[in-house]
């Protein structure tokens, strides 16, 4: 066989082979998303509540989103996030670009229950939605609808007709505050769907070196180093933090700890440490707030004064109490104001809940192992404001070192340094999308 019939032989061969493979690859994603939300609708049946908000939230959604839409005819920047910390980071890219662009509409979409039951109602939304399980037609009729200008997709949300739906129509897409690890799908020898799924964007925003390497080693070139929009948002908050009479009473100026996001081995590690520090006050903000879990954190503490925040009102003498349960949402980066020390749940199961809306309070934050996929823990270690504890007694030995030393002060200038260097992503970001009035 000769060269000229052997070359455009081994490109057929080499094209088919390709065309094969992303048709295979695409078939699989399908019936992955389909086979996700079946088990979705089936757990609904069985009666878990978050599917069953999934489910139900998502009922007749494309009617919904018609009647919204229909009179609209402002720009729209549509942002997606997955839940609820996801939407910490783009809240600052949301609010910055409002304020810039008069006439802008934002749709807000998410994945989670936890996202938009929390955000449904937030003011610099003009749509809040679930966003529908991603297909070929469910992509094209969503974007039919909404007529984005602009999107925005937060962290690790990646949708391969949304993007691709999106890519078609040239619609400008941008991918923010991402990280991206080694053993992830995008650099496995099976991964080109998602690897695809990247050069849909017309930018990427990571958030720290390593990232920027990977995705670089792809040859994606619309690249940008800018950090994690969330301490922006932190930062704001700490500034719009205002006195909460019931803490002020409870608190008393005693050496605080406040636990945000806790789970049940969370709340045992505590429970030992209060005993080694009888004197000080502890706050207890469960991740989940239901009356089981509220129960068996009073029983965890049954040796001392504990009180439910919503009874608080009800006593005369909060100063004497030890233990305050707070049973509400959406307090918690209001009540870091009041620590001298925070313990952040989840290290010790699925992985640590935020940890920068403590740090930027400028003390020393613990959490349990499970933090090594979280770049702002590893950061935070690193500068000696973090630490990782496996038992109690790694917590109760620094809370000691602490208050018999000057390494608070230490903590307390680290952090400050910290937030004032990796400040800025919001504003890199804003920068570069343009949007049209």
């Amino acid at each position: 066989m000769s060269l000229g019939l052997t070359l455009p032989f081994f490109l057929f061969i080499t094209l088919y082979s390709y065309t094969l493979a992303t048709l295979m690859s695409k078939f699989l994603y399908t019936i992955a998303v389909f086979t996700y939300t079946l088990f979705i609708h089936l757990a609904a049946l069985m009666g878990n509540q978050k599917a069953q908000k999934w489910k139900h939230g998502r009922q007749d959604i494309f009617k919904k989103l018609s009647k919204a839409f229909a009179n609209n005819s402002a720009p729209v920047l549509w942002i997606h996030c997955a839940s609820l910390g996801e939407f910490e980071q783009g809240r600052p890219v949301i609010e910055a670009l409002k304020s810039k662009n008069k006439h802008l509409k934002v749709l807000l979409t998410f994945f989670s229950p936890s996202g938009y039951e929390v955000r449904q109602n937030y003011i610099h939304a003009d749509w809040v939605f679930y966003l529908p399980a991603d297909s070929k037609k469910n992509a094209a009729r969503f974007i039919s609808i909404v007529k984005p200008q602009q999107v925005i997709f937060v962290k690790y949300e990646f949708w391969y007709y949304y993007l691709s739906t999106l890519q078609a129509q040239k619609i400008p897409t941008y991918l923010i505050s991402a990280v991206f690890r080694s053993n992830q799908v995008f650099f496995k020898w099976y991964g080109g769907l998602f690897r695809n799924m990247l050069f849909c964007f017309e930018a990427i925003f990571v958030q720290n070196k390593t990232s920027f390497a990977l995705i670089q080693q792809l040859n994606y070139s619309a690249l940008h180093l800018a950090g994690d929009t969330r301490l922006d948002r932190v930062l704001q908050v700490k500034n719009q933090v205002q006195k909460i009479p019931i803490l002020d009473a409870f608190c008393t100026s005693t050496y605080t700890i406040v636990a945000g996001s806790s789970w049940l081995p969370d709340e045992a590690i505590l429970a030992d440490v209060f005993k080694a520090f009888p004197k000080s006050k502890l706050i207890i903000a469960p991740h989940q707030i239901d009356e089981k879990h509220l129960q068996e954190i009073e029983k965890t503490f049954d040796f001392t004064s504990t009180i439910r925040y919503s009874k608080a009102l009800e006593t005369n003498s909060l100063s004497s109490i030890s233990v305050l349960l707070i049973d509400n949402i959406g307090m918690l980066n209001s009540i870091y104001a009041y620590a001298n020390a925070a313990y952040i749940g989840g290290g010790f199961g699925a992985g640590i809940h935020n940890i920068l809306e403590a740090a930027v309070f400028e003390i020393p934050v613990f959490f349990g192992p499970n933090h090594h996929k979280f770049q702002e823990a590893s950061d935070l270690i690193a500068e000696g404001v973090a630490f990782e504890i496996n038992h109690s007694q790694e917590i109760i030995k620094q809370i000691q070192t602490f208050q018999e030393t000057e390494m608070a002060a230490v903590v307390q200038q680290n952090a400050h340094l910290y937030f004032q260097k990796h400040r800025g992503a919001s504003s890199m970001i804003t920068e570069h999308l343009k949007l049209k009035n």
